[in-house]
């Protein structure tokens, strides 16, 4: 007689649906696997009055992003996280800007790779949201280094996108701050998230818009999250969510931006949610 179909057995072939697969090692009598907790940020609460927002490029309503106002008014607001992309100069200062030019931010030409910290800071931020309410001298591209000292002050989780091929680089200043076991490190590029666990065992390590193959990768090198690129909460595969836990992999999906997203995205278990907005739970 065939066996009626167990709980395993259904979420599988969600995760089917969803190009995923239930890792057999992750899988303990029934229950989820344990997500891994090397380090104190994740001992931070993600409930509805008090959600694990990460400032994406920083409060990026009330200041240019990748600002250091930006930043400034993340950490004034208690964000669990502030997220910032990091670049380096031609003379290998490393620097905060989601762009490899300059174009969309300070309207002037050329690559942040062919010049030097110092022709940029003569640079002012020509684009973004309330560039009149903060002094000039403020709205220059902010040092890396300024970045991880603002974020330590505020006691925020320092959310580090790599852009460049700048792993290492950017692990040596999180070491030196005495942050290595309080930050994350993401990117795009898988390779970079390798390099990244390669260097650092205490490093929370992230990949964006993920899939079920490098899930897998993930779940394999340990304490580690990603992002599924679904805008829309109404079509996140059924099983997602369950399966990437049970793999013992944290998530969160694209941004939210109201309090009804938010609140959905929390319902569905989700640990960490980026946002472009400030707003009260």
């Amino acid at each position: 007689m065939k066996k009626p179909p167990t709980r395993r057995d259904f979420l599988k072939q969600a995760a089917a649906a969803a190009g995923l697969v239930v890792l057999p090692s992750a899988v303990f009598g029934g229950q989820a696997a344990r997500l891994e907790k090397r380090t104190r940020i994740f001992d931070a609460p993600n409930t509805p009055r008090k959600p694990r927002f990460i400032a994406h490029r920083g409060c990026l309503s009330l200041a240019p992003e990748n600002s250091l106002p930006a930043f400034e008014e993340a950490a004034k607001r208690g964000f669990w996280a502030i997220e910032t992309d990091v670049r380096i100069t031609r003379d290998a200062r490393l620097v905060c800007c989601h762009d490899a030019t300059l174009k969309k931010m300070f309207g002037a030409g050329g690559r942040i790779a062919d010049l030097t910290f110092d022709e940029i800071q003569k640079l002012r931020l020509s684009s973004g949201n309330r560039l009149g309410d903060h002094p000039e001298g403020r709205l220059r591209m902010p040092l890396f280094s300024e970045y991880l000292e603002i974020c330590k002050g505020g006691g925020s989780v320092p959310f580090i996108e790599i852009k460049d091929d700048v792993t290492s680089r950017v692990l040596r200043l999180v070491r030196d701050l005495g942050m290595e076991d309080g930050a994350v490190i993401s990117s795009i590029k898988f390779a970079h998230v390798e390099e990244a666990r390669r260097l650092s065992k205490k490093v929370f390590i992230h990949h964006i818009f993920s899939d079920g193959e490098h899930m897998r990768k993930l779940a394999a090198l340990g304490y580690a999250g990603l992002s599924y690129n679904h805008a829309d909460l109404d079509a996140v595969p059924a099983g997602l969510v369950e399966t990437t836990h049970r793999a013992g992999v944290r998530l969160c999906l694209r941004a939210g931006d109201t309090r009804e997203t938010v609140l959905k995205m929390l319902e569905m278990g989700l640990d960490y949610i980026p946002t472009n907005a400030v707003i009260e739970m």
